[in-house]
């Protein structure tokens, strides 16, 4: 079931997972890049039948939604992420933000600017730099960098292909992941504003990243390669939040493929998804 809203960044397409309790709380999530907003289809069937309502929304350029491929306006976007939640928080419903790898990002600098204008955070790996931390295997070249520096200046609404920026982006996902990108079921061009204003700087600027008042539950999978443990490890320390929780998964970046798009590899069990599905459910429930 899908529906839209028009918003900061024009008609932005979300995908409903309804709750048969209508007054439920509210769970909008936002996906990562390269992604789109289908990436938490198993994630919110599983909690609309533990009744939660759950949207998943496609940032703008992404999936249905409306904008440039690619050339994400960062601060209309976090305009249009307040717009659906203020919306959201009409019913009376309580709202959380679920966000998985850059899509982090969006949530953390979303809560940073709009402060207490949500019940609760549910971070998955976040993509952010953290001085003395190595965040990634994926991370580009200093040479790769210097030349998406030069392009930002010269050409900052051209693409790349982020698969040529990132080339051990697609191997060290999986190949589940690479089969996606091969099928073309992603965008994966990505403007040179984008690269370097968001995907670079705005995941440095670690001060602003950590003053969050909210609730907030970071979840990692020990196996992650994308975005080491590390990460959320040291990123908790640095919480302003007094209510904050890290929970660690003995999986890779996808969650036992719970945030993914099929759970069709026979590598991990439906199990293994339920234990992490509970821990969502579990510390969600804590706010009853």
């Amino acid at each position: 079931m899908t529906c839209h809203y028009q918003t900061a960044s024009g008609k932005i397409n979300v995908f409903e997972f309804p709750s048969q309790n209508p007054k439920n709380d509210t769970i909008l999530c936002i996906h990562g890049i390269p992604s789109n907003a289908r990436i938490f289809t198993y994630v919110g069937t599983k909690l609309s039948q533990a009744g939660y309502n759950v949207l998943s929304m496609d940032l703008p350029g992404h999936g249905g939604s409306e904008g440039p491929r690619g050339d994400v306006d960062f601060e209309k976007c976090l305009q249009s992420i307040n717009q659906i939640v203020a919306d959201l928080k009409r019913s009376g419903s309580r709202v959380f933000i679920m966000a998985h790898s850059m899509g982090s990002t969006f949530a953390l600098w979303y809560a940073h600017s709009f402060k207490n204008s949500v019940d609760g955070l549910i971070i998955m790996c976040p993509y952010i730099h953290i001085n003395n931390i190595k965040r990634s295997d994926t991370e580009p070249s200093a040479g790769m960098f210097l030349y998406l520096l030069l392009r930002r200046i010269l050409t900052p609404r051209s693409t790349a292909d982020m698969m040529k920026v990132l080339p051990q982006y697609a191997k060290v996902s999986g190949e589940e992941f690479e089969e996606v990108v091969r099928k073309k079921m992603i965008n994966t061009e990505y403007s040179y504003r984008f690269l370097v204003d968001v995907l670079a700087t705005r995941n440095s600027k670690v001060a602003e990243l950590a003053d969050i008042v909210d609730p907030i539950l970071l979840l990692h999978g020990q196996k992650d390669r994308n975005v080491y443990p590390q990460v959320s490890e040291e990123y908790l320390k640095m919480l302003r939040s007094q209510n904050k929780e890290l929970k660690m998964f003995d999986c890779d970046h996808w969650f036992y493929d719970a945030m993914f798009f099929n759970q069709d590899s026979p590598k991990y069990s439906e199990e293994s998804r339920i234990r992490f599905i509970s821990t969502i459910r579990d510390w969600l429930s804590s706010f009853r």
